[in-house]
């Protein structure tokens, strides 16, 4: 019996390794800066749906930093796509590995750089069935 119980155990943990080891399969990691990926990748223990959500914040989050080089019509998608990356990604991690993720992404100009956004970008009121998280 002790036997079986410790086969079970030793299936069973390796079943855990290998998912764990697959993972960067389920998560399409395109467009995301490499270091930001890696970042991502290391947390073990997230969910493939967070780890998604981080994802498609820092594809969104990226094009914050060259948000003054835009025309008007460029700023509103890219206000559009944080806004919904933001939702999405509200809705699977804390608002602390959001804020994680943002310093990965901006570094020591964090706070400059979101402060910027948030005074350029247009208030738009999203559709909440044109919100798609992937």
């Amino acid at each position: 019996m002790y036997k079986i119980k410790l086969l079970i155990l030793v299936i069973g943990l390796s079943t855990l390794s290998a998912c764990q080891i697959i993972s960067p399969i389920f998560v399409d990691y395109n467009g995301v800066r490499r270091d930001v990926a890696q970042w991502i990748n290391q947390h073990q223990l997230m969910s493939m749906q967070q780890k998604r959500a981080l994802v498609q914040l820092s594809k969104a989050q990226q094009k914050i930093e060259r948000y003054l080089e835009y025309d008007q019509t460029k700023r509103l998608a890219v206000t559009r796509e944080n806004q919904i990356a933001l939702h999405c990604a509200r809705l699977h991690v804390t608002e602390h590995k959001i804020q994680q993720l943002q310093q990965r992404i901006y570094g020591t100009e964090t706070q400059t750089v979101l402060n910027r956004y948030q005074q350029l970008s247009p208030q738009i009121k999203l559709d909440p069935t044109s919100i798609q998280c992937e």
